[in-house]
């Protein structure tokens, strides 16, 4: 018997967040212009698990239409029933926006025959990647743990490979991670940091034969041997490890967000990123791994693919399997910006001010939140420290960062925050004179001609005033020593 485990919204925000209102048209909220799901305010209604699809262009003169329905069973696809909604005359042309997403008909031989239809065998597919694999040749035998700069760090050779900071647990695990796969070649997806990585022997699946349950903990976040006989990879290392049902592995869009996805969980987190979600689903049927097994807990510090042997039966379904989806949608901790009138955009993520810290990474200090870095302060710490008990004192609970620029922002429970450190308020602007400026090839948001902050086209300029409109920002506010240190972001003065 399976125990399914719960792993959902786990992944990093990396880059700028792009505007993508592809999705279904949220309404504004009476007297609530920033609600958001899980507090205690009224909620958006939730996003159903088919959303709409993203836009495709037909041709390359005029813009942006509506593909029709596809086929059941595309990859990448919602299935066949899923609504397709008309365009949004209150949304500028998502097409127009610079943005990481890619087209969910890309043709070509990357998604054609067999990519094109679900696994219905369960085994590995001879296909080619959308995209060429970030990964290096490694030793095993040369990977070591060294204790620098006061942090946990493993190497192998001259190369680091990743850094700890002071989990050392989360260290020794990792390290683990590497012996039991033994692999020859590191591989890893994610634009900027890691998402998830894996591991190939002579570019095949490592595949590690122990007895059935020797290193699988039973509890809420275990996987329990299916047989007696059956041999399964040890995951050693791992504090959970989730199966993947290899014939409805899929790609989706959930609230804004691109998800790996089969029909009983949710197992990673990709945000904007359209083009690692794809990646990551095609490795999967490439190189058969079944498995994700996810080092250090409650904050993963490692995530990564494996595979064990499976019995090959289909995996059964009950009622409790939407109860779950359901619930980890809920939980979700990254997901797009909801704006009324416009639908989602950017990245917004969920953290807890009380667990927000300062870390060294390597010679910089950062100020994290969970797995989220919020701003960077180079080698001066005390900023840094200063910064997070700003956070800690206005309660933020949610970090957004949307545009080509990088416009980053909080919200205390889906609200723009008003209770702000005097010392931290920057300038008031009038919201009523934003305008799109153009100068030359230069694009910015300006307040009656003087200027605020980059844009990339007038298109996502006049996105992100109606954010501002949104939530009612009119201020400008910044957390460190200098405008490039530290974090910037808005806040509403009344």
């Amino acid at each position: 018997m399976r125990v399914r485990t719960l792993i959902a919204g786990f992944g990093l925000i990396v880059g700028s967040g792009n505007i993508n209102a592809q999705l279904p048209q949220i309404p504004p909220l009476p007297g609530n212009p920033g609600s958001f799901p899980g507090s205690s305010l009224p909620a958006i209604p939730p996003v159903p698990l088919s959303p709409m699809q993203p836009i495709v262009p037909m041709n390359t003169q005029g813009p942006a239409q509506f593909p029709l329905q596809p086929a059941s069973g595309y990859p990448g696809t919602y299935p066949a029933n899923s609504p397709v909604f008309p365009p949004n005359p209150g949304a500028f042309p998502p097409s127009s926006y610079p943005s990481t997403m890619q087209p969910l008909i890309p043709g070509g031989p990357t998604y054609g025959s067999p990519q094109a239809q679900l696994n219905p065998i369960a085994q590995p597919l001879q296909i080619s990647l959308p995209s060429p694999e970030n990964k290096f040749q490694i030793n095993t035998g040369d990977v070591n743990l060294k204790r620098m700069n006061n942090a946990w760090q493993l190497w192998v050779g001259q190369r680091l490979l990743r850094d700890f900071g002071d989990r050392e647990t989360d260290a020794r695990d990792a390290l683990r991670v590497y012996r039991d796969l033994r692999p020859t070649e590191w591989a890893i997806i994610g634009a900027g940091k890691p998402v998830v990585e894996y591991g190939l022997v002579n570019g095949r699946t490592p595949l590690t034969a122990a007895m059935p349950g020797a290193n699988e903990q039973r509890g809420p976040f275990s996987v329990v041997s299916t047989g007696d006989n059956q041999p399964v990879v040890t995951g050693a290392g791992a504090k959970q490890i989730t199966p993947i049902d290899m014939r409805t592995a899929r790609i989706e869009a959930i609230r804004g967000v691109w998800c790996l996805r089969d029909d009983f969980n949710i197992h990673l987190n990709f945000g904007v990123n359209r083009a690692d979600a794809d990646q990551a689903l095609a490795v999967v049927r490439k190189y058969g791994f079944n498995r994700i097994g996810i080092v250090g807990n409650p904050t993963p510090a490692m995530t990564y693919f494996f595979a064990a042997p499976d019995t090959g039966a289909a995996m059964p379904k009950n009622a409790f399997t939407q109860i779950t989806l359901q619930a980890q949608i809920e939980s979700l901790t990254k997901v797009g910006i909801p704006v009324g009138g416009v639908g989602y955009i950017g990245e917004m993520v969920r953290f807890n001010s009380r667990a927000v810290e300062v870390r060294k990474e390597g010679s910089e200090w950062v100020v994290v939140g969970g797995n989220e870095v919020l701003g960077r302060y180079g080698q001066t710490e005390w900023p840094a420290r200063e910064a997070v008990r700003t956070i800690q004192e206005a309660h933020f609970t949610e970090f957004c960062k949307v545009g080509s620029a990088g416009l980053t922002f909080f919200l205390v429970d889906g609200r723009a925050p008003t209770r702000v450190p005097f010392s931290v308020q920057g300038r008031l602007f009038d919201l009523n004179s934003l305008k799109v400026s153009k100068n030359g090839d230069r694009c910015a948001i300006t307040e009656n001609g003087r200027y605020l902050f980059d844009c990339a086209n007038v298109e996502e300029g006049e996105t992100l005033i109606r954010l501002l409109q949104y939530y009612q920002f009119d201020q400008l506010c910044h957390l460190g020593p200098t405008p490039k240190l530290g974090v910037s972001f808005l806040a509403k003065s009344r």
